[in-house]
C-alpha cells in the first residue's frame, strides 16, 4: 500500500509506503532522490536484529554511507549535536534513519536549526527563521509505537527535562512501514509501544485540537490497537504486527494534527527519572483520565466546543473501547495492561515519590491540550492510584 500524508513537508506531501517486506521498496526511492552520500541513523542492536540491515546495505552499497548510532537510551542535547557535527561533516544528499522512536527523533532533531537559551530559570529551544536543513529524510521504524515516522516534531532531553521541538520541516519526507522489522521486538516491548499507539489515539481523539479528520486517523488506530495488539505482543501473529504498525502510524498521523495530552506529559518524567519505557508511561494515567475526562462540567471544560463536545468524543471511545460507561471503559483499559503483563501503578514499579513527577510532568500546554481542566492534585493522586 502506498499512502500519501496530509502535513507539508518542504512545500509538498509525505510519501507513505506500508506492507511487509516494505523495506525492500527503499531501493526504486534512492533511485529516485539521486544521493551520493547517505548518512544513516540507526539504534545500536534493532538496525540488525530488525533484519533492515541485511536489506538495506546491498541496496546502499554503491552509495558512500557515513553511519550515526544512537548514543543515548533517548535523544539528548549532547547526542543531539554529537550526531548533527558527524552528519554536517559527511555531507549527505540524503539521511535514512531506521530504529524505534528514539532513533527518529534524533534524526529528525539532528536537521533543525535550534538554539539554547534561558527562559523563566530553565533553559528552552528556540528554532532559527530556516529551522531545518535541506537535507531529506527517510524514516523506517522498527517497534510499532510512536508513529515518529510521519510526525513533524521530536522529543530531546536537556539535563532530564523533555522538550520538543516542532516545525513541518521536521517531518520525514518519506515513510516506510515494514512490519516484518517488529518480529524481532520481545512481549514486554511489543506491549509498551503498542500501548503508546493506543494512548495516542485515544487522546487524539479527545485532544481540544481534535477535528473530524484527526478523529478518522485516530478511530481506525484504536479499533486497530484494540483488536491487534494482545496478537502482537503475546503470540507474535504476522496479521496482527502488520495490525500494530499500522495502528502506529495512523496515531502519529493523528496527533501531528492534534498534538498529544495529559497522559503524555505526565509520562516524559517517568521515562527520564526512573526509565519507563515510554509507552508504558503513558499507559499508567491513560485509564484514569478517561474516567476523570468523562466527568467534565461546565465550570472545568477546556474543550472549546463546550461539555458537550467532550462528552461527544469520550464516548466515540468508549464505542471504540466496546465498553457502555466510564468506569468500565477504565477497567477494560487496566484489564488490558494486566493481559500484557504491564504494571499498572507507579507503587507496582517500586516508585512512590511522586512529587518530582507531577512538578514535572504538569505540562501547561499538554495539560492545556486535554479536554478537562486538569490540577497538580489530581494528576498526583492519579499516578498514586488514588483518584
Amino acid at each position: 500500500m502506498t499512502a500519501e500524508g496530509n502535513a507539508p513537508q518542504g512545500g509538498g506531501r509525505q510519501k507513505a509506503l506500508f506492507g511487509w517486506g516494505a523495506t525492500r521498496r527503499i531501493r526504486d526511492v534512492v533511485a529516485e532522490m539521486k544521493p551520493a552520500r547517505v548518512v544513516l541513523v540507526a539504534g545500536p542492536r534493532s538496525y540488525r536484529a530488525s533484519g533492515a540491515a541485511e536489506e538495506l546495505e546491498p541496496i546502499l552499497a554503491p552509495l558512500r554511507v557515513a553511519s550515526i548510532e544512537r548514543a543515548d537510551a533517548y535523544p539528548t542535547l549532547e547526542d543531539v549535536a554529537r550526531s548533527r557535527d558527524e552528519m554536517l561533516a559527511a555531507v549527505p544528499d540524503l539521511i535514512v534513519a531506521v530504529g524505534g522512536g528514539a532513533v527518529l527523533d534524533l534524526a529528525k532533531a539532528m536537521r533543525a536549526r535550534f538554539s539554547v537559551i534561558d527562559q523563566g530559570g530553565g533553559r528552552a529551544i528556540r528554532l532559527a527563521d530556516q529551522a531545518t536543513l535541506d537535507i531529506p529524510l527517510i524514516a523506517i521504524p522498527t517497534t510499532a509505537g510512536t508513529g515518529a515516522e510521519t510526525t513533524q516534531f521530536a522529543v530531546l532531553y536537556m539535563a532530564g527535562i523533555k522538550h520538543s521541538i516542532d516545525h513541518p520541516g521536521l517531518r520525514p519526507d518519506v515513510a516506510i512501514v515494514d512490519p516484518a522489522l517488529t518480529a524481532s521486538v520481545g512481549p514486554r516491548a511489543t506491549a509498551a509501544s503498542g500501548m503508546d499507539a493506543l494512548a495516542q489515539g485515544i487522546e487524539s481523539i479527545w485532544s481540544v485540537a481534535s477535528t473530524a479528520h484527526s478523529r478518522r486517523y485516530a478511530a481506525r488506530a484504536v479499533r486497530l490497537a484494540m483488536a491487534c495488539l494482545e496478537g502482537a505482543a503475546l503470540g507474535g501473529e504476522r496479521a496482527a504486527r502488520e495490525g500494530m504498525s499500522l495502528a502506529a502510524h495512523l496515531s502519529g498521523r493523528a496527533i501531528n494534527e492534534t498534538r498529544t495530552t495529559a497522559c503524555h506529559a505526565a509520562s516524559y518524567p517517568m521515562t527520564a527519572r526512573h526509565g519507563i519505557p515510554h509507552g508504558h508511561a503513558v499507559a499508567i494515567t491513560l485509564p484514569a483520565m478517561l474516567e476523570f475526562n468523562a466527568g467534565v462540567t461546565a465550570e472545568d471544560v477546556n474543550d472549546p466546543g463546550g461539555v458537550d463536545s467532550v462528552r461527544a468524543k469520550v464516548a466515540l471511545v468508549l464505542r471504540l473501547l466496546g465498553v457502555a460507561d466510564p468506569a468500565a471503559g477504565r477497567r477494560r483499559l487496566l484489564d488490558l495492561m494486566r493481559a500484557l503483563s504491564l504494571e499498572t501503578t507507579l507503587a507496582e514499579l517500586g516508585i512512590t515519590d511522586l512529587e518530582p513527577i507531577v512538578a514535572e510532568g504538569f505540562n501547561p500546554d499538554r495539560a492545556g491540550n486535554n479536554p478537562r481542566r486538569l490540577t497538580p492534585d489530581v494528576l498526583q493522586s492519579m499516578l498514586a492510584g488514588t483518584w
